[in-house]
């Protein structure tokens, strides 16, 4: 057995095809073939079971693929580990943020970065959960960070938190800026819903039915601008993480409010590819992205102790 067909047999693992497998390997999806049929020949156990659908790993194909994974991680270590061995930090990173964080944290984060090592050259993502979460898989992404609803093999989900979120609506809905509210109890909503991929989706989703939030009529909208202008422009509201609302309250066209019921929040985590440990550049980016958002968090709690105060 070589360390190629067993980086093979991991991607097919995770990829579901041959073919996908062969795309993140710059390799040919024979190529894989061979090399699959070739290591299940020289363990006499078939690994992956294929169908016209893809494949997916026998019952001893997972136990292999387990093992297989701590190899890759084990060889990844090492290398960061030398890697780490040389003078100051230089290299690359490439990373994916859910586009609110893009929005409302980034900014200051990668600015420090970016000042700091001035020897490492960043590339940053933004855009669908469901796109990032594959460019992190397939290793075109060192990590990604927001809102992530479903596991997925071959990737490591680390919580970072969970965090507060507030009403945002178009001005022309009436609402006092923050102002306490009960989704149950200010009227029918007409609400606009994050996307599928969002943790906060499913929550908003249960609370509808059993009656916590009233709504008038709801829609999808998975892009943060285009939906911040559209609140902006009506009488809609959506939900967002309290980073987002912090910048929105000197905004004249729309309104936050702090929701009281139903309680409601955000699970924030960092994703990573389990084979692959975060190089040196990449934990540098995340400790500096990490110490913004829980400053924003922490100013969050400051302006909400202030408005609950009896005072």
């Amino acid at each position: 057995m070589d360390f190629r067909q067993i980086q093979y047999f991991v991607a097919a693992c995770e990829e579901g095809s041959l073919s996908a497998a062969a795309g993140r390997l710059n390799c040919t999806a024979s190529g894989v073939s061979q090399q699959m049929s070739a290591l299940e020949a020289r363990l006499g156990t078939g690994l992956l079971e294929r169908t016209r659908r893809g494949v997916t790993p026998t019952p001893a194909g997972r136990r292999f693929y387990d093992r297989c994974l701590a190899i890759l991680k084990a060889v990844s270590e090492a290398e960061v580990e030398l890697e780490d061995f040389a003078a100051g930090l230089n290299g690359a990173v490439s990373a994916g943020f859910a586009p609110g964080l893009a929005k409302a944290v980034l900014p200051q984060a990668l600015a420090r970065y970016v000042r700091e090592y001035p020897g490492v050259d960043v590339d940053i993502a933004s855009g669908p959960a469901d796109s990032l979460l594959a460019a992190t898989a397939g290793g075109a992404l060192h990590f990604y960070v927001g809102q992530f609803a479903t596991p997925q093999i071959g990737l490591t989900a680390q919580p970072i938190g969970r965090f507060p979120v507030a009403l945002v609506s178009g001005a022309r809905r009436g609402l006092m800026p923050m102002k306490p509210v009960r989704l149950d109890a200010i009227g029918p909503l007409r609400l606009s819903m994050p996307s599928a991929a969002n943790s906060l989706r499913p929550k908003i989703e249960e609370a509808i039915r059993n009656g916590e939030i009233a709504v008038e009529r709801t829609m999808a909208n998975a892009s943060l601008s285009a939906g911040l202008e559209f609140l902006a422009l009506t009488d809609w509201s959506t939900i967002l993480p309290c980073w987002i609302c912090l910048k929105e309250l000197g905004n004249e066209r729309v309104t936050v409010n702090p929701i009281v019921a139903p309680a409601l929040s955000v699970e924030v985590a960092l994703i990573h590819p389990t084979r692959q440990p975060l190089s040196r550049p990449a934990r540098q980016l995340y400790a500096c992205f990490e110490q913004e958002l829980r400053r924003a968090a922490e100013e969050w709690r400051r302006i909400m102790a202030d408005v609950l105060s009896p005072d």
